[in-house]
This record gives structure tokens, C-alpha cells and sequence, in this order.
């Protein structure tokens, strides 16, 4: 499993790619080997079409359009013995110091200020302000019109806030809701379920670290993220969460919508009787 590739495509992408076809290279990355880049397996199997959320006829035209597009490069045709073989292209990676920047760089002093400066032959096109022989238009606030920039509760709003005065969506915001602790609101019930269970490890993901996490989220779903991480820590001490992402991923994904378990046959409890010792002892002639 590409843990690493998968947070590389996600972060590395050609911003030409779409949701489709970028959605399928993440899947395509689970399956790849981080070193070589390569596919494992089949790229027709069940969990990659559901996870790219195609069919078997839109999936070949997705990555027709990531080989077309560079993102994706084909090495081998299935064959009758082997499945093909696809290989995650490396992308460019973020700007770097010793990479210029091609942003239009900011008026030096050797360049001339565009915009004509006011001399005194140009007379001012702005509307004149207010002086004492212009009466002014706008009708007086009376006393029985309540100033709207005064609350009811007669704490008036400032006409400039500053950084140390809270707004009202903050005053009335929870606590609990301001602390998110950088766990993102997916992630969530699989902390809480780890930590209500009693498994108390560190979170030690930033930013896009969460990705793989959540990924495997969306995949197995987070029962059985739990159940495997509180079978884990029963057998060894497990200091961080890290220590699961491997186990995580070998865990089957979830069965596609609209699956229900299968039927079990009824059995009525007169069909069944226990054995019992037989009364007549002439079956024990045979040498029973």
C-alpha cells in the first residue's frame, strides 16, 4: 500500500487533472508500490471501481485521459497470465528558493509611476466635502429612533474593532467548538471511538498526514478501524497512532451498497432431539 503516493498525488497533482481522474489516481496509488510507483494488482478489481466510484467502461476512459494528460504511464497489456501494469508518473515538486518566481515583480524605483500625479492646473474630481455654507442633507436622528449601531443591550458596536475585542460569533460560539485540537471533523469519531475504547495513543498528523487516515476512513469505515486498533493494543503497548496505519490497510473494504448478509436457514426446535442411551439392550449384540 502507497501511503506516501497517495499523499503525493494528492498534493502534487497536475492541477489539469479533474475530480474523476484524480480520485482514480489515489486509488491507483493505494495499490502501488511507493518505490517503483507500479500497480499490484488489477485495476478491474471491485474495490477499484468502487472506490473511483466508475464502471468497467469509464474506468479505461479515465485512465486513457491520465496517460494522455502524463499522470499515468502503461508498461505492460494484461495477458491471459498477468493483469497490466500501470505506473504513477512523478510530478513536479512545490517551488523551491532556488526556483524564480515568474509572479510580475512589484514597481521598483527605476520604474515610473503610471498614474498621472495631481498638479495644481488639475482640478479635483472628487466630491467636495462638506463646508459650513452646504447645509447638510441628511435629516437629524431623533430621539424617539433608536441608533441601530447600539445593540438592546446598550453596549454600542465599535466603529473599529480591535484584534482583543471579540466579535458576537465568537462570544457565542462553545469553547469545545473553537478546539479542534488540528483533527479534522472526519477523523473524529475514529479518535473518540480509540479513546472512549480506552486505546489512549498520539495523533501525530499535520495537515496533509491526514489524508492517508482519512482515506482508509472512507475505505473500511471506522467499526472496524476501531475494533482492529482495540485487538492491537490488547496484544502489545502502542504508543501512537501511526502504528496502525499498515494494519489498517490490509483491512477489506466495505461491502457496496445495498449488500445484506446472507439468509440463514431456520431450524425449528422440534427437529432436534439429544441422544439418549437405548432401553433395549439387544443392540449391543452386534458388539457395539
Amino acid at each position: 500500500m502507497g501511503i506516501r503516493l497517495i499523499v503525493e498525488v494528492l498534493t502534487s497533482a497536475p492541477e489539469a487533472l479533474t475530480h474523476r481522474e484524480k480520485l482514480l489516481l489515489v486509488v491507483l496509488a493505494e495499490d502501488a508500490n511507493d518505490d517503483t510507483r507500479i500497480t499490484w494488482n488489477s485495476v478491474e478489481r471491485p474495490e477499484v471501481l468502487r472506490g473511483a466510484k466508475l464502471s468497467r467502461s469509464q474506468l479505461y476512459a479515465v485512465i486513457k485521459t491520465l496517460i494522455a494528460k502524463g499522470a499515468l504511464t502503461k508498461l505492460a497489456a494484461g495477458q491471459k497470465n498477468g493483469t497490466a501494469k500501470y505506473k504513477i508518473s512523478a510530478f513536479a515538486e512545490p517551488q523551491c528558493p532556488e526556483i524564480a518566481d515568474t509572479d510580475t515583480p512589484s514597481q521598483r524605483p527605476g520604474s515610473p509611476d503610471t498614474d498621472t500625479p495631481q498638479r495644481p492646473e488639475i482640478p479635483d474630481t472628487e466630491h467636495p466635502r462638506q463646508r459650513p455654507e452646504i447645509p447638510d442633507t441628511e435629516p437629524p436622528q431623533c430621539q424617539e429612533i433608536r441608533d441601530v449601531s447600539v445593540p438592546e443591550s446598550g453596549t454600542p458596536t465599535p466603529l473599529y474593532p480591535s484584534s482583543t475585542t471579540p466579535s458576537a460569533s465568537k462570544q457565542e460560539q462553545p469553547a469545545t467548538d473553537r478546539l479542534g485540537y488540528g483533527i479534522p471533523e472526519a477523523a473524529r469519531p475514529l479518535v473518540d471511538g480509540l479513546t472512549a475504547a480506552g486505546v489512549n495513543v498520539r495523533w501525530p498528523f499535520k495537515g496533509d498526514q491526514w489524508f492517508p487516515v482519512l482515506a482508509l476512513i472512507e475505505k473500511s469505515g471506522v467499526p472496524a478501524l476501531v475494533a482492529y486498533a482495540i485487538r492491537t493494543a490488547a496484544r502489545t503497548d502502542v504508543d501512537s497512532a501511526k502504528y496502525f496505519i499498515r494494519g489498517w490497510g490490509e483491512l477489506p473494504p466495505l461491502p457496496e451498497p445495498g449488500v445484506a448478509r446472507p439468509q440463514l436457514r431456520a431450524v425449528s426446535g422440534g427437529s432436534w432431539q439429544p441422544y439418549t442411551n437405548p432401553i433395549d439392550p439387544s443392540v449391543y449384540e452386534n458388539g457395539f
